[in-house]
């Protein structure tokens, strides 16, 4: 062990745990080894114990260079890394790479009437760059420009960006009539390489899509709206157009779409060609006249003509119910303050065919209250107080988040008694040891929720039903080795991030399932053996290293299984974190195994 002098006597009478590292130094245990006896399977290299064996072979790094003022200054760079040579990692983030174009329309049979003259076909539009990994769950912030007119000449865009690879979504301007629809466009893998990268982004000629509705319901469909989505990401690929009465009589109702197949230009996964018509409630109605959202896959009205659909089956729309909660502190009658959403999984009196969607948040104020109109059905009702999750003060025990199902009938039109009574939130304990038994104190430890489980597809999520997210918590370990925090019911995934230079990996428990009322005991855990790697972190084609870079490392999830195929990964999950030193080199040390539950 190594001993960095004497705990000062104060510290007696305090409580040591992971808040008090200054007071108790020698209370922190470091990966040290004299032999590989003491390394429980491992091998004593360097006097640190390491694994023989690296489990993950391909990881995904982020780097976030420092605020330095510098042109790179927090911007995010995600390099794919092969670990399996074991040489030095070497990450140039190269230069941030200029964006410049325009986006054209001399596809398009007709003239749109924003165009600048006749000799210019270029439009203004909104154009986004999303990088790809958000789609694994990893937070990319993405570029948004609108373009502007150039030189008197034309419409162009320009914006700064990182090299990778960007899903490209194009919103033309909307203009003053329909005489000559431009949809959106939505580009798939599109790779952005460093340096300086014309990006001119023709917009093709439309596709139609008749798309009609049989309505023999009370009441009308005036006014309700029709577009297209992309199934993969929710985007809308459409113009949007409102629903007319059509030439087959009086319950006949006809909106001509116009939209852009999504067009995949790089590395992608397998794209889906089944576009989802959406119908959605004229805007404005008051929340008591309240009205579902409506969806369908184009292929279940297409079966007849590829360019033509009806939607036979949506022919009626439940009046709505005005209902009354509260939301209380436990089985007391002492309100709470909470928000609470309400996303209905059926609605009576549409057909169970129709794909429907309704979903209402209202905020609860300190007298816990609240009214909502409802259509009459079954909801999920998700409640999350305004508490924070951890203890102290006026909060001694905090409250856990709350979901339940409610039946919501279509009679009386006034409903009173919905009482959300929220319980406490739930315990996790555990002891966190080394190879050797010590306890390894003054590590932080932190519960996510997984994001295996709060996974949906693009049609749950149009619909509103995608999963409830618990809220994230963490805790210290104190100079026992022993933690413990709470959290809400769900399914997390743990990490216990060690003090930086103590030559630990991280303890990562990914997909632990957290609901029975006392919460889980983790008991004795032990820390995995770490898989050191090093490398450096340069700008400008290595000339130039970037000290002070935060680096952290993902690994690639299909299902809840690693994999070195990042173009059919699921996720990604989080495994190590480090920061270059002065001299841009860094040493970053992958966990040999995950911990799981048997």
């Amino acid at each position: 062990m190594r001993w960095l002098g004497l705990a000062p006597l104060f510290c007696l009478l305090c409580a040591c745990d992971a808040a008090s590292v200054l007071e108790a130094p020698n209370t922190i245990v470091h990966n040290e080894c004299h032999s590989d006896a003491d390394c429980s399977g491992g091998s004593c290299i360097a006097l640190q114990c390491r694994s023989k064996t690296a489990t993950y072979q391909t990881v995904l790094l982020e780097v976030t260079p420092p605020a330095d003022g510098s042109a790179i200054a927090g911007v995010q760079f995600q390099q794919k890394v092969d670990l399996s040579s074991g040489d030095p990692i070497s990450l140039d983030l190269g230069l941030i790479s200029q964006v410049a174009g325009e986006v054209k329309a001399d596809a398009l049979k007709c003239m749109p009437n924003f165009v600048l003259n006749a000799d210019d076909f270029s439009v203004p539009a909104r154009v986004s760059l999303i990088p790809t990994s958000s789609a694994l769950g990893l937070y990319s912030p993405r570029a948004v420009v609108q373009s502007d007119i150039v030189l008197k000449t034309h419409w162009g865009f320009s914006m700064n960006v990182a090299p990778g690879t960007y899903d490209i979504y194009v919103e033309p301007n909307r203009q003053s009539d329909e005489t000559c629809p431009v949809p959106p466009q939505l580009l798939r893998g599109k790779e952005i390489k460093k340096g300086t990268v014309p990006l001119d982004i023709a917009l093709p000629e439309p596709s139609l899509f008749e798309f009609h509705v049989t309505w023999t319901g009370e009441g009308s469909l005036d006014g309700w709206m029709v577009d297209m989505l992309d199934p993969v990401s929710a985007r809308v690929i459409s113009n949007r157009v409102p629903l007319v009465p059509g030439p087959g009589g009086s319950t006949d109702y006809v909106a001509n779409v116009s939209y852009n197949p999504v067009v995949v230009v790089g590395d992608a996964k397998a794209q889906p060609e089944d576009q989802l018509l959406r119908l959605s409630p004229p805007d404005g109605l008051p929340e008591s006249d309240a009205k579902p959202t409506v969806l369908m896959a184009r292929s279940a009205l297409g079966l007849f003509a590829p360019g033509r659909g009806t939607l036979t089956d949506f022919t009626s729309v439940p009046t709505a119910v005005h209902v009354h909660g509260q939301v209380t502190s436990g089985n007391t009658p002492n309100p709470t303050t909470a928000t609470v959403t309400l996303v209905a999984t059926k609605i009576a009196g549409i057909d169970p065919g129709v794909l429907a969607s309704f979903v209402r948040t209202v905020s609860v104020g300190s007298d816990g209250q609240f009214d909502v109109y409802l259509l009459p059905g079954t909801y999920r009702v998700s409640t999350v107080p305004l508490s924070p999750l951890d203890p102290g003060g006026d909060n001694p025990m905090p409250l856990a988040a709350d979901t339940r199902e409610w039946l919501v009938p279509s009679t009386p039109v006034e409903q009173a008694g919905k009482v959300i009574a929220l319980g406490p939130a739930l315990p996790i304990t555990g002891r966190v040891v080394d190879a050797s038994g010590r306890p390894v104190a003054t590590a932080q430890v932190q519960a996510v929720a997984s994001l295996l489980s709060i996974q949906s597809d693009i049609l749950q999520e149009s619909l509103g039903g995608s999963a409830f997210v618990p809220r994230a918590s963490a805790g210290g370990v104190n100079s026992d080795g022993n933690f413990a925090f709470r959290v809400d019911p769900g399914t997390f995934d743990i990490t216990v991030r060690p003090n930086s230079d103590t030559g630990f990996a991280w303890l990562v428990m990914p997909n632990l399932l957290v609901t029975a009322p006392n919460g889980i005991g983790l008991e004795q855990i032990s820390m995995p053996l770490p898989v050191p790697y090093g490398g450096t972190v340069t700008v400008g084609d290595g000339a130039q290293l970037v000290p002070g870079a935060l680096v952290r490392a993902y690994i690639y999830l299909e299902g809840d299984q690693y994999t070195s195929d990042d173009v059919n990964a699921d996720s990604v999950l989080q495994v190590a974190e480090t920061r270059t030193d002065n001299g841009g080199n860094f040493e970053i040390l992958i966990p040999a195994e995950l911990n799981r539950l048997q």
